[in-house]
């Protein structure tokens, strides 16, 4: 009887806690006398815990700067796999870095999802492409120094997303580790590759015979990745 008395107050408490809404909505609705709901019906009936409905927009709109950036990476891929440019290591190296921004948007979206909410295509990224920046005109050098820059764009915002989430006003322990899980350190690498790239590319330009630097760079790609 004792611990029957234990398990019965446990399951009072907990529905009279982080159940109670759903709980709720559910005996109105489906009581011997129904209330009448406005809107959608049993609406705390949902995944939603935490200080996630804080913090979605903020995934919402990473995820859509994912997509944006896989479809600027996919640009360049092509820009430098057509007849003109023949670069096919260039390509296949931002072939790559536009499936992984895809993959990692598709990543974010199945998160949100999992925490009760909803993808919003129209969530604007906080950092907008430049208009001036044509990405079918680019060099080898500057794609790199494009590609260095986005990506430190992107972890930049990881780590404000996470800080936020670890915020005494929006703290959420689930964003933040999963934002430190799969973005932080894994963005760190991708960083500190593509500057190592950009850096040597820019002291063997310097070198008389720079094209042939070029081709053996492009196939060094193509036999790397």
């Amino acid at each position: 009887m004792m611990k029957f008395g234990i398990l019965l107050g446990v399951f009072l408490v907990f529905s009279q806690t982080s159940g109670e809404f759903c709980y709720d909505d559910v005996k109105g609705a489906c009581g011997s006398k129904p209330i009448t709901i406005e809107g959608p019906l049993l609406a705390n009936c949902n995944a939603k815990y935490g200080k996630f409905k804080e913090l979605q927009p903020d995934l919402q709109a990473y995820a859509d700067d994912h997509i944006e950036t896989s479809f600027e990476f996919l640009l360049m891929s092509t820009h430098f796999g057509n007849y003109e440019m023949n670069r096919d290591g260039f390509k296949g190296l931002f072939r790559k870095l536009s499936d992984k921004h895809w993959n990692k948007a598709i990543d974010i979206i199945k998160f949100i999802t999992k925490r009760g909410g909803r993808m919003n295509f129209n969530q604007q990224p906080r950092f907008e492409q430049k208009a001036n920046d044509s990405t079918l005109s680019l060099n080898e050098l500057n794609s790199l120094a494009k590609a260095l820059d986005t990506s430190k764009r992107l972890a930049d915002e990881a780590l404000r997303i996470h800080t936020t989430a670890q915020h005494h006003k929006s703290m959420d322990a689930s964003v933040a580790h999963y934002i430190e899980e799969e973005f932080l350190e894994d963005q760190a690498e991708t960083v500190r590759t593509l500057a190592g790239h950009t850096s040597d590319f820019k002291g063997f330009l310097a070198d008389r015979d720079s094209s042939l630097f070029v081709f053996l760079f492009d196939e060094y790609f193509k036999k790397t990745l």
